[in-house]
């Protein structure tokens, strides 16, 4: 009886394993390879500012044509310029002018430390402790704007951030 107990929890895990990769090929779904291809470009952040709540699903609707290439603020002009190329989809004229991302920034003379900014940022981008100065991480920071929603003080700027864009470059040094 012993051997009977010790076994059927083995054959249990078999039996369930062959079940799931059956149901796993049964039930697969095929995958749509221009919406991988958009959403291996998109930066995959979702902040929401394209208006969808996530990448996957601006993704669907950029190849359903609903949404047009320079959806996706983060990502910018260069981004914009490769999913029109992949789209087959001319850019809008008044997306043609160069745009850089925009990130945040904090007013150290207004931020208080009350730490709502960092609780409510979903990238991890605003470092601080409580009662004291907030920083923002640039690299990380996608501008979704949701720190600036819950700042009590407004102490938020935005600015543009050209390090996202394809075209930047380091200054070059003074010559002495």
């Amino acid at each position: 009886m012993e051997i009977l107990s010790l076994l059927s929890i083995p054959l249990l895990a078999v039996v369930m394993g062959f079940a799931l990769s059956l149901a796993s090929k049964f039930f697969a779904k095929e995958e749509d390879p221009l919406v991988n291809s958009i959403s291996e470009l998109l930066p995959n952040g979702q902040c929401g500012q394209c208006g969808y709540p996530g990448c996957a699903q601006a993704a669907i609707a950029m190849s359903e044509g609903s949404l047009g290439p320079d959806c996706c603020p983060p990502g910018g002009q260069a981004l914009a310029q490769k999913l029109s190329k992949l789209l087959g989809v001319p850019l809008q004229s008044s997306s043609e002018t160069k745009s850089y991302p925009k990130v945040v920034e904090i007013n150290a003379e207004l931020c208080d430390g009350c730490t709502r900014c960092f609780k409510k940022c979903p990238f991890d981008a605003i470092v601080g402790a409580n009662k004291q100065l907030h920083g923002v991480l640039s690299d990380i920071c996608t501008g979704c704007g949701m720190c600036v929603s819950v700042c009590p003080q407004d102490a938020f700027i935005y600015k543009t951030d050209p390090i996202f864009n394809d075209g930047w470059a380091w200054p070059k040094p003074a010559l002495s």
